[in-house]
């Protein structure tokens, strides 16, 4: 029995199903959990299909289908135990935050990812490093579990591969990557649609806050690595939430000559949040030093430090990498 069908098998033997999805969600994370979720609800079996989300729904993607049936963990009507509980994009049980719990406590669990730190943390480990994304992965669950794909369905998982591609630019874009979303935009997918509620719809604070973060970013004297920090005072005065700050690491990664670029941001409970990029230097590598992980190209940490610290512990680590181009830990 191949791993597709160990987590057929668990959904058709389970009556009520929780689905997780990581801390700070993105498109990937919501997209797979969603479609997810929507076809689970074609099984004639399913007595209840949670989808939990333990933090805030980004405002760009709240045109995703059935967004709005998202429970939080606090929610009266979850139940404390269910038969099944599926993690998705989650590279680790701690991505799960105030939703662990929960997960620990079903009576099965699946973790269905791609991130390469992923070690595995469920009864059944779907873990795909080459999916373009894990909405990838959702996908190919279709036809196993003898479901329709639906014009919900095809939104929510072409959502999940675009934003995880950065575009269909990222290095993991491949031909089988464009052979599905062919299929998903036959669905009613739009992709056009679909790219501007993503990437080109955005409010004036977001934009505000992108050009102080990048008018203000440090480089390094080799002019080899770039950051910009976010305060939580830059973003009350620009009336800005936590979640527009997505796309300002994108953004100076494309300056010329630059290897890694970085934005440390201040979080509520005044620890840093790190994002990575880069567009040869492994990050992933880094970012796991300090607790986190992701990609090669694309990464992430939380510092339980404030930002001068973060800033002063993490620079010379990148360092390290850069002048090495291997892992230096």
């Amino acid at each position: 029995m191949n791993i597709q069908e160990k987590i057929v098998e668990a959904i058709k033997k389970a009556r009520r199903i929780i689905i997780f999805h990581h801390i700070a969600p993105d498109g990937d994370s919501l997209g797979s959990a969603l479609a997810l979720r929507e076809m689970i609800e074609q099984l004639d079996h399913i007595e209840v299909i949670d989808n939990v989300i333990t933090s805030y729904v980004p405002e760009i993607y709240k045109y995703l289908p059935d967004i709005d049936k998202l429970k939080k963990v606090n929610d009266s009507s979850l139940y404390s135990s269910y038969d099944l509980g599926i993690a998705v994009d989650c590279a680790n049980k701690d991505r799960l935050g105030d939703a662990t719990e929960l997960f620990n406590n079903a009576k099965n669990r699946i973790s269905i990812d791609h991130h390469p730190t992923n070690l595995g943390f469920a009864d059944i480990d779907w873990i795909d490093i080459f999916a373009s994304a894990t909405g990838e992965l959702i996908y190919n669950l279709i036809n196993p579990l003898d479901v329709k794909l639906t014009r919900e369905i095809a939104i929510n998982i072409y959502t999940a591969i675009l934003t995880d591609t950065g575009g269909f630019k990222f290095e993991n874009t491949k031909a089988e990557t464009f052979r599905i979303c062919a299929d998903l935009i036959e669905f009613g997918a739009n992709p056009v649609d679909i790219y501007r509620n993503c990437y080109e719809i955005k409010s004036l604070p977001m934009v505000k806050l992108h050009a102080r973060v990048i008018d203000r970013a440090v480089v390094s004297e080799d002019k080899k690595i770039i950051y910009g920090v976010i305060t939580r005072k830059m973003l009350d005065e620009l009336e800005a939430s936590d979640d527009f700050i997505d796309g300002i690491t994108e953004s100076i990664r494309q300056i010329k000559g630059l290897e890694v670029a970085l934005v440390f941001k201040e979080t509520l409970k005044k620890t840093t949040r790190v994002s990575f990029r880069s567009n040869e230097i492994d990050v992933c590598t880094i970012a796991s030093f300090f607790g986190g992980g992701g990609h090669k190209l694309a990464a992430g940490c939380l510092i339980e430090k404030g930002l001068e610290e973060a800033i002063k512990d993490v620079i010379p680590v990148v360092e390290k990498q850069i002048s090495r181009k291997e892992p230096c830990f």
